[in-house]
Order: structure tokens, then sequence, then C-alpha cells
């Protein structure tokens, strides 16, 4: 039926302007804050993954969508924080939702290492107006 080829394989001129990277996302503004943060988000998400040049079609949409559902949840956060009435369950799916997603990129949850170096050991047993070498 279609031949396998890759897009970036094809001419420039017969793929469209999301796969060339000249649109975000078909008829969005890419100016306003939500854009910008999707962008900045997805591009992110696509660098802790390595890079959007290493990833397949699949892993960008997913990518995209998980990109979208944070951007909708931080919407909701803010309503939230501004003292709105907002649809908790909503917020909830959005929660959920974007963690699967991540989830099936590979994407897991890491504390931070929260263990102190000698040098922060040695500072908070060292007496009040002591000078270090």
């Amino acid at each position: 039926m279609f031949e396998s080829q890759a897009a970036a394989e094809r001419s420039p001129t017969t793929r469209s302007r999301i796969t060339n990277g000249k649109d975000l996302l078909a008829n969005v503004d890419g100016r306003t804050a939500d854009a910008r943060r999707y962008r900045d988000l997805a591009a992110s998400l696509a660098d802790d993954l390595g890079g959007a040049a290493g990833l397949t079609e699949a892993q960008r949409a997913l990518v995209r969508q998980a990109a979208a559902m944070i951007v909708q949840s931080e919407r909701l956060q803010s309503a939230v924080l501004r003292g709105e009435l907002v649809d908790v369950e909503q917020l909830t799916r959005l929660a959920n939702a974007a963690t699967r997603i991540l989830s099936r990129l590979g994407m897991k949850r890491e504390r931070p290492d929260a263990t102190p170096t000698i040098a922060e050991i040695a500072a908070r047993h060292r007496p009040a107006g002591s000078v270090t070498a």
C-alpha cells in the first residue's frame, strides 16, 4: 500500500509543516504563553530521552501528548492558586494520564541524591564564627 520511507528521505514540500518543524501544531499560534510552555516542555522531555533526533515517531507523539497534558494541568493548578473553582477530577485525570505517558516513555520519577558531602557535614559541625582554610 504505502512505501516505507522515512520522513527525512521525502522532499520537504511533501511533508507537513509540523513534520518539517515549521508549525508547533496545526492551527496553533506558537507565540502564546501556553504554546511557548508546550514547546519548552516537549523539547525538555525529548532531551531527557536523549534528544529529539533519536526518538521514534511514536515517542515524539507521546512527548507531544505529555507536554499538552502538563500544560493543561498547569493551567488548572494556576486557577486553583487564584482561588477559582476547578474540576478536581479533571486535574487528577490529567496528572494520571501524563504520568502514564511519561512512564511509557521510560521516564521515572527519580529523587535527587540527598546524601550530604563531607564538606557539608563538616560545615554543619563547625563552630559559629570559625573560618575555614
